[in-house]
């Protein structure tokens, strides 16, 4: 029976003892904040799972009695509102700037972004340590109206 930890599994450490140089690493970046994670990862992937469920619901509630009309209406209520609510919390323009150029001056919410930044996204907790300006400035695309007439 050998008494050596790396020979039984039983005894070896699920997280080995860090030394050296790989200790003083993790020290120096030891990754985000619990409300960090909590925000950017835990919550948006509980949440859109509250999502499905909510809509599992809708389909579950209105399609025993086979109503399409209000549980297709519903759906595409609750669909919508969901995409608000994702869009309000996690939006970054930084992921879309290359697909859609945006148009210069000042944010206008429209019907699919409501707002500038999400509430828990990484550009809105730079926005509020002043590490990235508020606005984005990006240069007109196309011709410029004022050169025609």
């Amino acid at each position: 029976m050998p008494d050596d930890a790396e020979e039984d599994p039983g005894k070896r450490p699920i997280l080995p003892r860090l030394t050296g140089e790989a200790r003083r690493r993790a020290l120096a970046e030891p990754g985000p904040s619990w409300s960090e994670w909590f925000y950017r990862s835990f919550a948006r992937t509980w949440i859109v799972l509250g999502f499905f469920i909510l809509d599992v619901f809708i389909i579950a509630t209105w399609g025993a009695p086979l109503n399409l009309l209000v549980m297709v209406s519903a759906l595409v209520l609750a669909i919508y509102g969901e995409f608000l609510l994702y869009e309000y919390l996690w939006y970054q323009p930084r992921e879309r700037r290359h697909h859609r150029p945006r148009t210069p001056g000042p944010f206008r919410p429209t019907w699919l972004r409501p707002v500038e930044y999400g509430r828990w996204s990484a550009d809105a907790a730079l926005i509020r340590a002043g590490k990235l300006p508020a606005t984005i400035d990006t240069p007109e695309v196309g011709p410029d109206p004022r050169e025609f007439l």
